[in-house]
């Protein structure tokens, strides 16, 4: 039996050859690595993805990088974050509801909330004597796949007959780059390693552009996106259909697609062979906008609102719709569907059609008349005559037609305001819709309007509440009666009513204590309108402001209550401390509107400035961009604020660098204050800061 010698100490042979088998990979992987960045470095870089392709940044469903639960956040929108006017979940009878799920292009960036297609869309089956109620679901960034979840969690609820779903061609790339990503320690691994990056070639895999689609239409990865694609229809389709509604698909081009030598609409062309194998309907919408060209769109792919509106004309004729169901209850036999064709005729000859024995030929050219803005001086006295046809749909159409000439129709108003008490609800909302349309000339017919809050109809409520809005009621004429409604808890019409007494504004000030009460209501477009109205009425709104507090926990209208309390100002002293906790709260909308209420609550606000301090590393920059502002309005203690405002200097975000230099302006002079806004002024990239810097280091500035 052998001795093993002292100082000897062998490994056993397996260990020994998974130590061998490590260090061959160690050295291996290492010289593959070594080579791998040796050969990155001298390869040339892949195109970059292009702007217009969201990167959903790990979530399948709000992809924007934004502080706002809704969007554009400066604008209104409703309970469900959307740029639309508020919904009941009842449905309306009669009505047909049709849901429009879409991303920026459907929601009409870069135009008003009502030049968007969908809106525009319901105004023109309006017209028509039919009855149908569009819902914009859409929201900037969204691709298929989040039109999927959108439908299962906002539409589902209003339970819509139909579902159009807008493809925008930059939502095929969008699901490739984003549904084939590896898996998290992966990726990690892939920003690391020059072989790893190799191996998996991701890159190779990704859509840069939606022009890809059309250089190679049979590429492996364009083929792979678009079964991506086609697989959430599929699902989308299947949930609409167990819900009892049908899916339409509607395809929005490129500019590119409009200009000369553009290339064949393959990708327009697969989509349609899809929706045909699976019998879903379809409308490319190419070809209408193709004499409109550019002009139809606003940048690469949004529409113009004479695009969005080609659009909407489009749907309503296409037949993807049908809305037999609802039409008009008060149609009668006598007065059958009232879809007439009327393109390419002549203003003059669609002035005689308003005569012809026809009441569908007469409705189309009423129509017509208003869509081409013909000559105002004959066809204004023509439609305002058709406003007493015996047929409900030629003086609905008429209304609708007296409207697309805006202020120029103000000589109908004697012909248009008898038509609010019209016995048709449609020839009602037309006439409310026509007046809004004129504008503040329609004054006189403001009265009128208040009336119809409480009209059995909701779309002739809604009509009038935003007519009210364009007209601008007369206090005098409009305050008590309004006040009424709104005083009633009883009342239809009584969030219609409070919107129009924020349209009062300060005049509006006795109606404070019933636009209170209506913050109680179990309605949340009510809630949501009172609130609104509070904040345009202003420090007049003082008694407001325990309500309004209190209504700070409200999901829906917390954010409204924060934006009502700013707009009351110092008057609102007493929210300072539920304000400071809402700068807590984990929605970045609510911490941002909090932020600005309480800059606009000024120097009483001054209890809020180590909050607000705190605010200033939110990662948010609309946050820190509020907080900033809002020190600045306060005499906050320098001692506590200088050291944060010179840190937030260096933010990425230029608008919080400015609004810091802006602020440190009010806390006089001080030598680290002096060198840091002395660099700014020199180096900063942006103009504005070093505008800012250099107007802060100015002498004689505030203490």
């Amino acid at each position: 039996m052998s001795e093993r010698r002292p100082g000897s100490h062998r490994l056993p042979p397996l260990v020994e050859n998974l130590l061998l088998s490590a260090a061959t990979l160690i050295v291996v992987g290492g010289a593959a690595e070594g080579l791998c960045r040796l050969f990155e470095r001298e390869r040339p870089e892949p195109p970059p993805v292009a702007e217009y392709i969201t990167d959903w940044g790990g979530s399948e469903f709000a992809t924007l990088k934004s502080a706002a639960t809704g969007w554009p956040p400066w604008e209104d929108y409703n309970s469900d974050g959307l740029r639309d006017r508020e919904h009941a979940v009842e449905k309306p009878r009669g009505a047909r509801r049709v849901a429009c799920l879409g991303d920026s292009v459907t929601l009409g960036y870069g135009i008003r909330p009502q030049e968007a297609w969908p809106q525009v869309l319901e105004n023109l089956i309006d017209a028509r004597g039919q009855r149908a109620e569009i819902f914009n679901v859409a929201f900037g960034g969204w691709s298929t796949r989040q039109e999927l979840i959108a439908y299962r969690r906002v539409a589902r609820k209003y339970r819509p007959d139909d579902v159009l779903l807008g493809i925008c061609l930059n939502d095929v790339p969008e699901m490739q780059n984003n549904l084939t990503r590896p898996p998290r320690f992966v990726r990690a691994l892939y920003r690391r390693s020059a072989l790893v990056r190799t191996a998996i070639g991701a890159r190779r895999r990704e859509i840069a552009s939606v022009e890809e689609l059309f250089r190679d239409p049979t590429a492996p990865k364009v083929r792979d996106a678009f079964r991506l694609l086609f697989a959430d229809i599929r699902a989308l389709r299947s949930d609409v259909r167990a819900d009892g509604g049908r899916l339409a698909v509607v395809v929005f081009p490129f500019r590119f697609q409009v200009l000369p030598g553009a290339p064949a609409p393959s990708a327009q062309r697969a989509i349609a062979e899809f929706c045909a194998s699976e019998g879903i309907p379809f409308l490319d919408a190419l070809p209408a906008l193709l004499d409109l060209g550019a002009a139809a769109f606003i940048d690469y792919d949004h529409f113009s609102p004479a695009g969005a509106r080609r659009v909407a004309e489009t749907v309503a004729d296409s037949g993807l719709l049908d809305l037999d169901e609802g039409a008009t209850r008060e149609r009668t036999a006598s007065s059958p569907r009232m879809i007439a064709p009327a393109a390419g005729k002549p203003g003059p000859a669609l002035l005689a059609s308003l005569r012809a024995a026809d009441p569908r030929e007469r409705t189309a050219a009423a129509r017509a008349l208003g869509n081409r803005a013909a000559e105002p001086a004959s066809a204004i006295p023509a439609l305002a005559a058709a406003l007493a046809d015996p047929v409900p749909e030629v003086r609905a159409s008429a209304a609708w037609g007296l409207g697309g000439f805006g202020p120029a129709a103000a000589s109908a108003l004697p012909a248009l305001a008898p038509r609010l008490r019209d016995d048709v609800a449609g020839v009602r909302a037309g006439s409310a819709w026509a007046l809004g349309q004129i504008g503040p000339a329609a004054q006189p017919a403001a009265a009128a309007l208040v009336t119809l809050l409480d009209d059995e109809d909701e779309s002739v409520r809604w009509r009038a509440g935003e007519a009210l809005a364009a007209v601008g009621p007369e206090p005098a004429t409009c305050l008590e009666a309004l006040r009424r409604i709104v005083a009633d808890p009883g009342r239809r019409g009584r969030g219609e009513a409070a919107g129009a007494l924020g349209h009062l504004g300060p005049a509006a000030a006795p109606a404070v204590p019933a636009l209170v009460s209506a913050l109680g209501d179990a309605r949340n477009d009510v809630r949501a309108r009172a609130a609104g109205a509070l904040g345009r009425i202003g420090p007049a709104a003082a008694p407001a402001v325990p309500v309004l507090v209190r209504m700070i926990s409200d999901p829906d209208n917390g954010w409204r209550a924060v934006d009502a309390l700013g707009a009351i100002g110092p008057a609102a002293a007493a929210a300072v401390g539920a304000l400071t906790e809402a700068l807590m709260q984990a929605s970045g909308s609510l911490r941002w509107r909090a932020a600005q209420a309480l800059g606009r609550i000024g120097e009483s606000a001054a209890p809020a400035a180590p909050a607000l301090v705190g605010a200033l590393d939110d990662g948010e920059d609309n946050v820190r961009l509020a907080a900033a502002r809002a020190l600045a309005r306060m005499r906050a203690d320098p001692d506590l604020v200088r050291a944060p405002l010179l840190r937030i200097l260096a933010d990425p975000d230029s608008r919080v660098r400015a609004a810091a230099a802006r602020a440190l302006r009010r806390l006089g002079p001080d030598p680290a204050t002096e060198r840091a806004l002395d660099e700014r002024a020199r180096s900063d990239p942006d103009e504005t800061v070093r505008a800012e810097a250099r107007h802060a280091l100015k002498p004689g500035r505030p203490r």
